[in-house]
């Protein structure tokens, strides 16, 4: 279930950001992770852990896990979805549960990828099944090989992120996901105060008179940054942290395609339409090849449960 509401969490960021179509890609960023990090370190001083000593190998790593789930898979992401298609990004970033699961399997030397192929495959059918209707609609390709890039190394940035993450969690038993969750949020903010001075140092297009004015635009602007920030970013986290002590890598990894399933499901009660056909088929055969995979995914070893 913690894997399950995570990813509801997440299918958020796929509506959220176009009620704030007022304000560029790179600010709902940095408002989104601003507020990720500021939260979490109002909740590192209330329950005293800046009292606490952690090893400086702990404040590097979580600097790096933050660093690759925030700074760098989100500027492949902006940069893919500028340069090619949103449709064929999707299709691409969307591939993560099999990205996940077999470089999970490879990590764990469970070596399981006779298990995984099949359901594996059956997702990139129904993703295709889903995106392919919409593939007519690319319209230009001088960019294209770049946002394809773009979006292969986002994709590769949260399949490395998941695995590492889930492997940390599992050999540090001391560590609360919530502690951990707080301090990669902290790490965050170190992130997005670099992030912001560079928007405003070298983007000539920043418009301070659109944070001076108190319309609706701004009011949908800082909600939405709470709830990416505060509920995408932290709560999702804490969410999967948790799940992350409950789960092998390769079944979290089949788990996240519930992301792209939740995502599309707001989506459309967001647009007021139903799904075509071919969404709705392709979506039937995602959720299939979900279930094979819980099926044919053992438990290698008791996890670590807290």
């Amino acid at each position: 279930m913690f894997a399950l509401t995570a990813c509801f969490v997440w299918g958020l960021i796929f509506i959220i950001p176009q009620t704030m179509v007022e304000f560029s890609s790179f600010e709902v960023v940095l408002g989104r992770y601003l507020v990720y990090g500021l939260l979490s370190l109002g909740i590192f001083l209330s329950q005293n852990k800046f009292r606490q000593s952690y090893p400086l190998s702990i404040w590097l790593r979580a600097l790096g896990f933050s660093f690759v789930s925030t700074v760098f898979y989100y500027t492949c992401l902006v940069l893919a979805l500028r340069y090619s298609n949103p449709t064929v990004c999707t299709l691409i970033l969307s591939i993560s549960p099999i990205t996940i699961s077999l470089y999970g399997s490879w990590v764990e030397h469970t070596r399981n990828f006779r298990g995984l192929f099949f359901p594996s495959l059956l997702i990139l059918f129904g993703l295709v099944v889903i995106n392919f209707p919409y593939f007519n609609k690319v319209q230009s390709f001088s960019h294209y090989g770049f946002g394809i890039l773009g979006s292969f190394l986002s994709n590769f940035a949260w399949s490395w992120y998941v695995v590492a993450n889930a492997k940390f969690l599992k050999s540090t038993p001391q560590m609360a996901s919530t502690t951990w969750s707080t301090l990669v949020g902290v790490s965050t903010l170190f992130w997005a105060v670099i992030w912001g001075i560079g928007l405003i140092v070298f983007g000539n297009d920043f418009e301070w008179e659109k944070y001076t004015v108190l319309n609706s635009a701004l009011y949908r602007f800082l909600n939405g940054c709470l709830i990416l920030g505060g509920v995408c970013s932290w709560f999702g986290a804490y969410l999967w942290n948790k799940a992350s002590l409950y789960l092998p890598v390769t079944l979290a990894g089949q788990l996240t395609i519930f992301e792209t399933i939740f995502g599309l499901l707001f989506v459309y009660i967001f647009e007021q339409r139903f799904p075509p056909l071919e969404e709705f088929l392709g979506i039937g055969i995602l959720l299939s090849a979900v279930f094979y995979g819980i099926q044919a995914t053992n438990t290698l070893s008791p996890q670590h449960i807290r």
